[in-house]
């Protein structure tokens, strides 16, 4: 996102506020052309259509790919959002086994795509992928994420899964914090159990809580305390706690039972992306 003249001249540093909702104005143009271009590049009218169940008009109308590119409903102002969303993902599907050439065309019809949300300051991103839109996060936060997806895929595959699923439910345009917080536990027992439980028949991550509790003294940091011994694992205990027992739609009916909100869900990712990174890279060892 770049700063416009004016304000460096004026000394101002922080960024503009980023544009959350639907398609603002000074992207209409932009957004439109990109969509025609790809629509029409890919023969896309039908598969965004049918995928998001439109009315049958905009196919029976002269030029499909117009009105798809031009689509909006001041009822619902992430319609042309989900456009959007829609071509990536029916282009990515579309191309499964193609040729080089074909790839490497579509990725750049996506980092076009990624240059005018960025540009424009809006709220979205295209995803690594470039199947799909995301919610833009924090560059620093998203690097701190991409780190613990390496760092879980060198110690199991399946870590790294959990936690892209994990972030796309919570940063996808249409979050799912349930789904989100489900799977950030899942990822942070991906590594967590065989490293702390590795001969428990059933482990859970409220089975390491319980293990680091009792048995804390058995582990260490690789990181210094104030005395300049390894410290103690006090910081892991209080995060896998912290996951543990926010997540409280995990069992019905209880009296603190309640929807995980979104806010706990983006938490709740970037907390397992650290515990992730930090078993998988060896920064937790035994005495």
């Amino acid at each position: 996102m770049t700063s416009r003249l004016t304000d460096r001249l004026a000394g101002k540093t922080e960024p503009e506020p980023l544009w959350a909702e639907g398609v603002p104005d000074h992207l209409d143009v932009p957004i439109r052309e990109w969509l025609y271009e790809v629509l029409r590049t890919y023969d896309m009218a039908t598969p965004v259509a049918v995928r998001l169940k439109l009315p049958s008009k905009i196919l029976k109308s002269r030029d499909p790919y117009a009105e798809l590119a031009t689509l909006d409903d001041p009822k619902n102002p992430m319609l042309r959002v989900e456009v959007i969303d829609a071509t990536l993902g029916c282009v990515e599907q579309a191309l499964l086994g193609a040729s080089w050439h074909h790839l490497q065309t579509a990725a750049g019809f996506a980092r076009q795509l990624e240059g005018i949300l960025r540009e424009g300051d809006s709220a979205f991103t295209v995803s690594e992928d470039g199947s799909r839109l995301e919610r833009r996060m924090d560059e620093a936060l998203r690097a701190s994420y991409d780190k613990a997806v390496d760092a879980g895929a060198s110690r199991t595959e399946t870590a790294a899964d959990h936690l892209r699923v994990a972030f796309t439910e919570a940063y996808g345009i249409k979050p799912d914090p349930s789904a989100a917080y489900s799977r950030a536990i899942k990822a942070v027992e991906a590594v967590a159990n065989p490293f702390f439980l590795p001969n428990a028949p059933e482990p859970t991550l409220g089975k390491v809580r319980a293990h680091l509790d009792q048995g804390r003294h058995k582990y260490e940091m690789v990181v210094a305390d104030k005395t300049g011994a390894p410290a103690d694992t006090e910081a892991v205990f209080a995060m896998v706690s912290l996951l543990w027992h926010g997540q409280r739609d995990r069992h019905e009916g209880g009296p603190t039972s309640a929807p995980v909100t979104q806010e706990a869900a983006e938490t709740a990712v970037h907390t397992a992306a650290i515990l992730v990174h930090w078993i998988s890279s060896g920064s937790i060892r035994k005495k």
